[in-house]
């Protein structure tokens, strides 16, 4: 349960609710003692008429044929019981207009305002303590949605999208159904076990300590089945982060798995995954299911040997029937309360399995930080440089040694084989990555010696995987702009080539693109994401295979809303088809992390090399000598 103590700085901010759910706690676990109080009046004044004479005293319930002997104290304790009897007795008759003539009255209306209040005051501690657990665990998950979002790309590429989804849903899920009204009740039992073992001291000290004595055999089932609780627990959420995982790789694949027949694979492995996580949820299944029976049965076995006890001395004379009614029900009770306890205890036993798994992700060291002192970057002004970069990635160098400057106002095109490390060299521009040697400049700032905020709000992005959110077309146009008047929207649109279309959905500007936009043509989602662009108008460019994925008619439109979005940035190209780099101001050709050539397209068709030998694999000519 260690863990579970490190939700507490998440609750610590509340102290205020948490105290007042504390002492709602207590006045409800006093008015469940006093329920069990006033059965005794209950039984003796309402149900059977006392006898006149005073009950046996201390001296009379000991002897030779007492079961057991008298133990320290145990004087004390009949003579406090006596002395609070009277004290009560008092209370009710000079401040309540008691009657004990009237007993079968009073009796019963005391007993329902104790179970009003009980229920009145149980009612504001589950509320009070429950939201500070909602609000507790709402920043957590807060927390855990940041700690994910402000990763690297490498964390995203070594961590399966379906374990973070199910971490963020199904894990605080679990944390917060648990550790609200839950935990709100296990405070309220702990009290009203408390009171109940107080109560049932003062009106028979023997039975209370006989049933004390049984408490470690009942408690020792539940802590021994805790434990495979929390172990099956946690195979059970590993298996349910397999099954998250599964859906969202099928779901996004679903083309893939329909053009190659392979549904009835998909099921199976799905079913496959769904049978590791019923057998672990079987022996999750198999505690919870046990425990409260053996508790009642070790429960039932001590109260059949107490109710043979008092049954002797109710027959011999040394205890009355509402005597022995008010204890049994202050004990019975007790064990109720040890039942509850011990479901609760398995509830948070698998709330710690949920939160150690939350921390997991908590605990990890982001690879991208902030320093501490910041500086928010000014205007892009001069240049990009890459300096003596170097990168790897599991152990493997992707980039050796990259020399680069890339002047403002140019467009530099980044080409090479697959694996060449194009991606990642234009990564480190926003920090997506951090070189693992050397350093990236910007106007000769080493960019992790800014904000990140500041250095990105001066980059543009437009990839072959286009992003688009179940969002309006202009929201997502305006994406991270949300107050921008449309008219800018529709200007940018129309830059983009993209206004004409969006003028056509069935609500315009405001037609919710679906997710993914997958409503719409592959050109019209890149339109999108160039007027994206355009309206942020970043001085700094990145496309990364933006025409890739087109046909020739889109790409024409496409490349034509390029044109406007590049003109007058900084602007750095990577590009498979070698015919939308021919303009570049300098083409610059990677070889296994290293850079080989330099040039204008031209002057690298002349050279006879790598490029040279690039641009005749995809057109089928021979280079030019």
């Amino acid at each position: 349960m260690t863990i579970l103590f490190r939700l507490w700085k998440y609750m610590r901010p509340r102290l205020g609710a948490i105290a007042a759910g504390m002492v709602f706690s207590i006045v409800a676990a006093i008015s469940s003692a006093a329920v069990a109080g006033l059965l005794k009046p209950m039984f003796n004044q309402v149900f059977f008429l006392a006898p006149a004479e005073s009950p046996p005293g201390p001296e009379e319930t000991a002897g030779p044929g007492s079961a057991l002997p008298d133990l320290p104290g145990g004087d004390m304790l009949d003579r406090l019981h006596q002395r609070l009897e009277k004290h009560i007795a008092h209370l009710a008759r000079d401040y309540l207009g008691y009657d004990p003539s009237r007993a079968y009255i009073y009796i019963p209306i005391f007993f329902v305002l104790a179970f009003l209040v009980r229920g009145l005051f149980t009612y504001l501690s589950n509320y009070r303590l429950g939201m500070v657990t909602l609000r507790g665990v709402q920043t957590l998950r807060l927390d855990l949605f940041e700690q994910i979002q402000r990763q690297s790309l490498k964390f995203f590429a070594s961590h399966q999208m379906g374990l973070l989804i199910s971490r963020v849903t199904s894990d605080v899920a679990m944390i917060q159904t648990t550790l609200g009204p839950p935990t709100a009740e296990l405070i309220r039992l702990l009290f009203s076990f408390v009171l109940l073992f107080a109560t049932a001291l003062l009106l028979d000290w023997k039975m209370a300590l006989i049933c004390v004595a049984v408490l470690p055999v009942t408690v020792y089932p539940a802590t021994r089945f805790g434990r495979k609780i929390k172990h099956s627990t946690a195979a059970s959420q590993s298996r349910l982060a397999d099954l998250a995982n599964r859906l969202h790789e099928t779901v996004a694949g679903r083309r893939v798995v329909r053009v190659f027949n392979t549904e009835l694979f998909e099921i199976g492995r799905f079913r496959k995954v769904l049978g590791g996580m019923l057998r672990a949820d079987r022996r999750s299944m198999k505690y919870l299911s046990l425990t409260q029976p053996v508790i009642e049965l070790i429960g039932a076995t001590a109260m059949g040997a107490l109710a043979g006890f008092a049954g002797w001395r109710i027959h011999v004379g040394r205890l009355d029937p509402g005597e022995f009614m008010a204890t049994l029900a202050a004990l019975y009770w007790m064990y109720a309360i040890l039942k509850r306890c011990a479901r609760v205890g398995n509830e948070l036993t698998r709330a710690a399995a949920a939160t150690d798994r939350v921390f997991q992700v908590l605990d990890l060291e982001r690879e991208v930080v902030e320093a501490p002192d910041a500086d928010v970057l000014g205007p892009f002004a001069r240049e990009i440089r890459f300096r003596d970069a170097h990168f790897s990635y599991v152990g493997e160098p992707v980039l050796q040694g990259v020399d680069l400057a890339i002047r403002k106002g140019e467009t530099v095109a980044i080409v090479g084989a697959s694996g060449a490390g194009k991606s990642t060299l234009v990564n480190l521009v926003p920090r997506f990555y951090d070189v693992t040697a050397g350093a990236v400049e910007i106007d000769g700032i080493d960019s992790r010696s800014v904000t990140l905020a500041s250095l990105r709000a001066q980059i543009g992005l437009v990839t072959q995987e286009v992003v688009l959110f179940n969002d309006t077309a202009r929201n997502n146009i305006a994406y991270g702009c949300p107050d921008v008047p449309l008219d800018r929207v529709v200007a940018a649109a129309r830059a983009a080539h993209a206004h004409e279309f969006i003028e056509r959905l069935p609500e315009g500007y405001e037609t919710v693109l679906g997710e993914g936009g997958q409503s719409l043509s592959v050109g019209q989602r890149q339109r999108i994401s160039i007027a994206r662009a355009l309206l942020k108008n970043a001085p700094i460019l990145i496309l990364d295979e933006a025409t890739s994925a087109l046909d020739t008619q889109s790409e024409v439109l496409v490349q034509e809303a390029l044109a406007a979005l590049m003109k007058e940035r900084t602007t750095i190209v990577i590009a498979h088809r070698l015919s939308t780099v021919r303009s570049a101001d300098r083409i610059v050709v990677l070889d296994a992390g290293r850079i080989v050539e330099m040039g204008s397209h031209d002057e690298l068709l002349e050279e006879s090399g790598l490029y040279a030998r690039l641009y005749s694999m995809q057109f089928a000519v021979q280079p030019v000598a």
